[in-house]
């Protein structure tokens, strides 16, 4: 089965080509450039970026699953004012059999681009067509393999993933393929955003996430006592509001000068206080579903301070852990909407009626 995915849920507009559960292509366009201006995502801008790449990116995808590059390197290719012809998605569209894209959750007007294309395509070209929820797709990642078949895992269920980034934290427990329970969410922020937010507090822009993670590790984690939120509370629900004021608190009188004296250690002494909370959490969800396995995804999972974190918690409790096989592939791409579309179209669980097919911004898992 060949399919044509596309996700536009929030500031990256991204189309993959698979065969079954195999990558044909991957491609991500990237906002970053865009928002780092305004220290996160615009709506609006997004949703217009989204706009101007999406024929682009989906002829580019289409291309090189066919290892057609000749057309990406032509001069009217690349000339911006150059609209793609009819004729180019109609060659390669023939050999694909369903078009899945990102219904939700994500940004209402980014998600509208995708979903309108997607909906264009499948009608146009008479493909079925699914819709993904994109949490689903982050969570199926792990089970994608490159063009060769690798790498071919035999991942134990029910597992427990955790999932992070900066427009969602959760803990799901995954009982098998389309079986999911989502056991804790975050009651405020995502970790991301956090993450995210506490770069701006420091004057380091935008994404956040990664600056962090660079700072961090020439820092103390002990520099800075903060709270870890939800530690000890029922359940396993998680939040980051609270660390997050607490951090502004302890050092909104504090110089500039004495906040870029301290800055590897602030961002050390944050980024253990929002990885205590996940890693805690997660333990303690683990001691209450006894999972056979850990997954770990979401574009926070690229963070090497959590994956080791994982990987301590899974050999501690004698679980495998799995992350996707490519980084590339925890931030938001298509691949993993083709995936979680591969295994709805499996069961047959195609859009009835295109027309009237849209976006859900607050889809739940």
């Amino acid at each position: 089965m060949k399919i044509l995915a596309i996700d536009t849920s929030c500031d990256d507009t991204s189309a993959a080509v698979l065969d079954n559960d195999k990558i044909l292509s991957s491609v991500v366009s990237s906002q970053i450039e865009i928002h780092k201006v305004w220290g996160g995502v615009v709506p609006n801008l997004a949703k217009r970026a989204h706009q101007e790449r999406i024929g682009f990116v989906i002829a580019e995808a289409l291309a090189k699953s066919s290892s057609k590059l000749e057309i990406l390197n032509s001069k009217q290719f690349q000339n911006s004012k150059f609209k793609i012809q009819n004729k180019f998605f109609g060659k390669y569209m023939e050999n694909i059999d369903v078009v899945a894209v990102t219904q939700g959750p994500g940004l209402s007007p980014a998600l509208g681009v995708g979903v309108d294309k997607a909906k264009e395509l499948a009608g146009k070209y008479k493909k079925r067509l699914v819709g993904v929820n994109h949490i689903e797709g982050h969570l199926l990642s792990v089970f994608l393999k490159d063009d060769k078949g690798e790498p071919d895992r035999k991942i134990g269920l029910p597992a427990l993933a955790l999932t992070v980034s900066g427009g969602h934290s959760m803990i799901v427990s995954i009982r098998g393929i389309g079986e999911y329970e989502v056991v804790g969410t975050t009651l405020d922020d995502a970790a991301g955003e956090a993450l995210d937010k506490a770069s701006k507090l420091l004057g380091l822009g935008y994404p956040g996430g990664p600056i962090i993670e660079k700072m961090a590790k020439e820092g103390q984690t002990d520099f800075l006592v903060l709270p870890r939120p939800m530690k000890g509370a029922k359940g396993f629900d998680l939040s980051f509001s609270g660390l997050k004021t607490a951090f502004y608190y302890a050092i909104r009188e504090w110089t500039k000068e004495k906040i870029d004296k301290n800055v590897a250690n602030l961002a050390a002494s944050f980024q253990a206080a929002v990885f205590d909370s996940l890693v805690g959490r997660l333990i303690k969800a683990i001691e209450g579903f006894s999972p056979k396995s850990l997954i770990g995804v979401g574009g926070v999972m690229n963070n090497e301070n959590l994956r080791n974190r994982l990987d301590e918690v899974g050999k501690k409790m004698s679980l495998e852990v799995y992350f996707p096989y490519s980084k590339t592939l925890n931030g938001d791409n298509a691949a993993m909407i083709g995936m979680a579309g591969y295994q709805k179209a499996l069961r047959g669980e195609f859009v009835d009626d295109i027309d009237s097919f849209d976006r859900d911004a607050k889809l739940g898992l």
